[in-house]
């Protein structure tokens, strides 16, 4: 199988001791690209360097996640904009709305969010959305700021209607192992109903491990197991699924 995952921040410290080994391991099992995806502009810079220390491993997003907005200094965001030119990056985030923490007051994210969003079309890249209990307001903002912008819903976990929407606007759905759980229903039912031309596939390592590995530290290799299960919810065989999610990626 040849898988992409979508979604990884291989620049957080779990990872500082053993990357060489782990991205090892990922392509022992066809894992042969990573996105490392930013939370803020240091580690946005950390994404980049990585992506000049493993050429065509592992490609850069640079952005500020909505809960470390807070705590960006008045130059990062332009910062930002000079870094999101450099040939290893290939999106503009993590960014959107989180709503469950609120650890930056809402009119702040909604601010940043659209910020980002033109950043991404000035840029000519798709964005990284994040959005927890704020899917209504980022589907706003998307169809007033981003309107055409190609992207991806990071983390999506369903319902099917919101699916539509998202696809609706021009971005992807990307799924990550909580469709190896049980439960999860409207993920399950979602997985099933989109069109197949916008599924992706995403660890979110190191966090977020597949059910069979517990509390374990995820890691790219581990797609495997989400890129199985959901293989298994549409009636399609892991290659194929393999295939289907790394064509819509690249």
């Amino acid at each position: 199988m040849d898988i992409i995952d979508t979604h990884a921040h291989l620049d957080a410290a779990p990872f500082a001791g053993d990357l060489t080994a782990v991205l090892a391991r990922a392509g022992a099992v066809g894992v042969e690209r990573a996105v490392c995806v930013g939370t803020d502009l240091p580690s946005s810079e950390r994404c980049v360097a990585l992506a000049g220390r493993f050429p065509g491993r592992v490609y850069a997003a640079v952005g500020i996640h909505p809960n470390q907005w807070a705590d960006a200094g008045p130059g990062d965001f332009p910062a930002l904009e000079r870094l999101a030119r450099h040939p290893a990056v290939v999106a503009v985030g993590e960014t959107g709305l989180d709503f469950h923490r609120d650890a930056t007051a809402r009119e702040r994210q909604v601010g940043a969010f659209r910020r980002h969003l033109r950043l991404a079309r000035a840029a000519g890249l798709p964005v990284i959305v994040h959005a927890r209990k704020a899917d209504e307001e980022v589907l706003a903002a998307l169809a007033e700021e981003g309107a055409g912008l190609p992207g991806v819903r990071h983390c999506f976990e369903g319902p099917a209607h919101l699916a539509r929407r998202y696809v609706e606007l021009g971005l992807h759905l990307s799924v990550g192992a909580a469709i190896t759980r049980p439960g999860y229903k409207k993920l399950k039912a979602a997985m099933t109903d989109i069109r197949a031309d916008r599924l992706l596939v995403e660890t979110d390592c190191p966090y977020q491990a597949p059910a069979s590995r517990g509390g374990q530290r995820n890691e790219p290799a581990f797609i495997v197991e989400t890129v199985r299960a959901l293989a298994e919810l549409r009636g399609e065989t892991p290659e194929q699924t393999a295939a289907l999610t790394t064509a819509n990626a690249e």
